[in-house]
């Protein structure tokens, strides 16, 4: 095995030019103090030697990483990859850099993942909670620090921070309003763990256009699993299998909207003449699925830019900024194929 090299320090490239290593240090950060032929002469030195900062050291220095940790359940959901894009763009804009883990899903691997970006110093932390996840005492370390944690989408239950989230509430409202609209009378619901405050929000817009059109609420009708393409098949061959089947479907997900819509296909069930089907977040697949899927709109690139925009602030001002608490971002209906009302003759 190959020994590992010695790495390049600004000693190494003071001694090449001939230079202080605080003349080194200064160029390398771009002082104006030094004269731009010394900064282009240093960085290009820098560059020939394989020069790599100690970002590490650099932020005991100046107690300031510029590195914003963000926790997210998986990077392969849709939803989470807009946002990551937009996280990602706007925190380049104010100068940081996003170094993101993968909770998977679960409280331990979130609990390890808060420890992480602890011990990183990290100068604030994004994050998206597990489905799982019931509290956030395991984020204490932050809070009690004083490092800012803002979590956006999915939020622990009574988290007193800031929060960027979108009107569930009225996501899943617009979802089920829409398909009683369309004729529904016998809903089914697939949805996400209920411990998940996004989860209780569309199951309570649900519950509530129902109310509304004086249509019952059928506890056998609701499916609770974790979303997954999986889980939503078994679920969706279950509830394919009952004797009275439903005339629609809100699925939480737009992933359990289509593995549902592809089991229909498998079982001969034609969507949307003998059920209609809602899915969530607009994702590239209910554009792609046939018929393309009836929707809500999330903003998931907006969001991830809103919670850039919050931990900046509270990391370079704190709280003596006037910023929102808990920012909600409005929801659409996006109407497609798996809804319609067939024609009539």
């Amino acid at each position: 095995m190959k020994e590992r090299s010695t790495k390049i320090t600004i000693y190494d490239i003071a001694r090449v030019l001939n230079l202080s290593a605080s003349t080194v240090s200064r160029a390398l950060q771009n002082n104006k103090l030094i004269n731009q032929e010394t900064r282009d002469k240093v960085r290009q030195t820098a560059t020939e030697m394989g020069y790599v900062p100690n970002w590490i050291a650099s932020s005991l220095r100046k107690n300031r990483s510029n590195i914003i940790g963000l926790i997210v359940p998986r990077t392969s959901m849709y939803f989470q990859s807009t946002a990551i894009s937009g996280i990602q763009h706007e925190a380049h804009k104010y100068g940081f850099s996003i170094v993101i883990g993968q909770s998977d899903d679960t409280i331990e691997m979130e609990k390890e993942l808060v420890n992480t970006f602890f011990s990183l110093r990290v100068d604030g932390l994004l994050a998206v909670s597990s489905m799982f996840t019931v509290n956030y005492e395991h984020f204490t370390p932050f809070i009690k620090n004083n490092i800012p944690l803002v979590f956006y989408d999915r939020v622990p239950a009574e988290f007193p921070g800031y929060t960027i989230t979108g009107d569930d509430f009225k996501g899943g409202f617009l979802a089920t309003e829409h398909l009683i609209r369309q004729g529904c009378k016998r809903i089914a619901l697939f949805t996400g763990m209920l411990s998940c405050n996004l989860y209780q929000q569309r199951l309570s817009g649900y519950k509530t256009a129902l109310a509304k059109y004086n249509i019952p609420f059928d506890e056998r009708l609701m499916y609770v699993h974790n979303l997954t393409s999986e889980a939503a098949i078994a679920a969706s061959k279950e509830l394919l299998g009952e004797y009275e089947r439903p005339d629609g479907l809100f699925a939480a997900n737009d992933t359990s909207a289509v593995a549902f819509i592809q089991e229909a296909k498998r079982q001969l069930v034609k969507i949307p003449e003998d059920i209609k089907v809602v899915g969530y977040s607009n994702d590239q697949a209910s554009r792609i699925i046939t018929p393309a899927l009836t929707t809500i709109e999330q903003s998931g690139y907006k969001m991830g830019q809103k919670a850039v925009d919050t931990i900046v602030k509270l990391i370079n001002y704190g709280d003596t900024m006037k910023i929102t608490k808990h920012f909600v971002f409005p929801v659409e209906l996006i109407e497609r194929e798996s809804s319609e009302q067939p024609e009539t003759a």
